[in-house]
This record gives C-alpha cells, structure tokens and sequence, in this order.
C-alpha cells in the first residue's frame, strides 16, 4: 500500500468512527486533531529544518487569545473576521520572534524561544484586567454560520474541525515536497553547505518559523472554539512540551509521525489520567523508551521494519 493510500485510510477512519462512539471519545478525537495541527505545525521547525523549540506554546497562545479577546471584549461575532485576525496576529509574533531567535543557533535558539513564550505567559497571567489571569477568559461562543446544524453539537465541531485538518495536512504537505521544503531539509543536514551554494539559509528558516507560527495560532483559534475558554496555560511551558513529545513519538523524520504522536500522548493525557494519576510517569516512560530503541520515532521505526522486511523479501 502506498503512503497516499494509508492517508485516504486514516481520514476515513477519521470520517466514520465518530458515528459509532459516545461523545466524549469524539471530543478526544477533536482534540487529537486540534494538536495534529500543532504538532504539524512545530515539526516543520524540528523535523524539517532540525530547530528545536521550547516556545512553540506562543503561538497557539497568541491565535487562541486573539480570538478571546475579540468575542469576549469585542464583541465580534463574524467567525472568519475572528480567524483572519488570530492567524495575522500569529504570523506577526512569529516575524518578531523568529528574528530575535535566529540571530542565535543551538542550546541558545532552545533558550530564547522558552524565554520569548515565558514572556507571553507571564502577560496573560498578569495582565488579569484584559486575559482574566489565571482565572482565564471563558464565554467563547462557537461560530454560528445559520446552517441546519449547530456546532454546538460535539459532533459536528469535530467535522468542522477535521475540514482545517484537511487543508492544513494538504498546505503542510506541499510545502513539505516543495523546492522550498526541500532546501529546509538540506538545511537540516548540512547548513554550511547550503550557504556555499548560495543559498541564504537564515532566510529560509525565518520563513519556515512565520509558517509554523500560522499553523500554530490556527491550532489554538480551534482549540478556544472547542472548549469556549481559554487560561494561561495556552501558552506555557507545558503546552510547548507536550508538542514537542508529539513530535518526538510519533517521529519528526516522517511527515505523520506527528499525528500519531498526537493521538498516543491525548490519548495518554485524556483516557489513561481517568485511571491513574500517575499517567504522566506512564507518558515519561513511552519516552524514553521511544529515545533508546526507536529514536526515529514510531511512525518511522515502523517504516524501517517495513523497508528491511522489503529487503529480506527481495
């Protein structure tokens, strides 16, 4: 089966199982794509460009509060208006914090966008009269379009969200397999080189950052949608690292490595923790063992058993 194959298969799983499961599991199944998206979004930095960032949490903050503020102290109703704002605001922190993170390389990039998203978090704790602190800003009314159906309904926000899923996967996708991504990838491997080639490879990591930065904040607009309310945790430093694990699980080398990551770490997060209080011992040890026997992460230690079996076959 080809890889186009085994996505058509997972969106119609993603299509067709939520008419045969209760509610809350298709809120977990709308919330595994919200931080798809995320997780989509971040692994364009690490696994495509190989920037780590600890402060990846900004941004789906920064849609997210957007968002918030415009409903909540607004007064706007008009959904698009709202997303087009988020995502603008988004790509706008990204242009000031992309140019102040890559003036730096390595341990120092990791600490400065930590540092950056602290900043932000700090804000919204702080600045109660505006963000509501660490009370959080609720009364964020899903979008109202007039259609037949509501998306006050469980089910069919998790259809709305799985169309931005659609389109994200696709954009993400071609970017991915584009000239552009592909000097990303080069970049990854052996920036030197790339310079000695002509190209100017700070550039295309400024770009690819305002991307991830979009997506980010786009994941954060649905997320807000989803749960009407929104608190300074959008944008910590626990946010940031869940991703991060996402990414790392589900492995940042494969373009759906994330979206596996996703789905194990939310369901680790949501089913387990209903279980056990320990399931962030649970989700510590997945990690390490994820680190020492499939650095590649499970998606792509999955496609290295399936080329070495294609191998042995041949």
């Amino acid at each position: 089966m080809r890889y186009g194959a085994y996505v058509l298969v997972g969106l119609a799983v993603f299509l067709i199982v939520p008419q045969f499961i209760a509610s809350y599991y298709v809120l977990i199944w709308a919330e595994i794509l919200i931080y798809a998206i995320f997780a989509l979004s971040f692994n364009m930095l690490m696994g495509y460009t190989g920037l780590l960032s600890l402060g990846h949490a900004a941004f789906f903050g920064a849609g997210g509060y957007t968002v918030a503020l415009l409903v909540v102290k607004g007064g706007m109703d008009n959904f698009w208006l709202c997303i087009f704002i988020a995502l603008l605001v988004s790509a706008l922190l990204g242009l000031v914090f992309g140019y102040l993170a890559l003036r730096t390389t390595g341990i120092y990039f990791i600490i400065i966008t930590l540092a950056l998203a602290q900043m932000l978090w700090a804000l919204a704790w702080r600045w109660r009269s505006l963000t509501g602190g660490d009370d959080g800003l609720p009364g964020i009314d899903r979008p109202d379009f007039g259609l037949p159906w509501s998306l006050e309904d469980t089910t069919n926000y998790y259809y709305f969200i799985l169309v931005f899923f659609v389109l994200s996967l696709f954009i993400l996708y071609r970017i991915s397999r584009s000239p552009f991504g592909r000097t990303l990838v080069g970049i990854r491997e052996n920036e030197p080189r790339m310079q000695a080639l002509g190209y100017n490879t700070w550039r295309y990591k400024y770009v690819c950052f305002i991307i991830a930065a979009v997506f980010g904040g786009l994941a954060g607009v649905l997320k807000v949608y989803q749960d009407g309310f929104i608190s300074p945790t959008y944008c910590s430093m626990m946010t940031s690292a869940l991703v991060v694990l996402m990414a790392l699980i589900g492995g940042t080398r494969v373009f759906t490595g994330p979206i596996l990551g996703a789905g194990v770490v939310w369901i680790i997060k949501s089913v387990v923790s209903s279980y056990t209080e320990y399931w962030t011992l649970i989700l510590g040890i997945l990690m390490v063992v994820i680190v020492m026997f499939a650095p590649q992460g499970i998606v792509g230690y999955l496609a290295q058993l399936k080329e070495r079996y294609g191998t042995l076959k041949g």
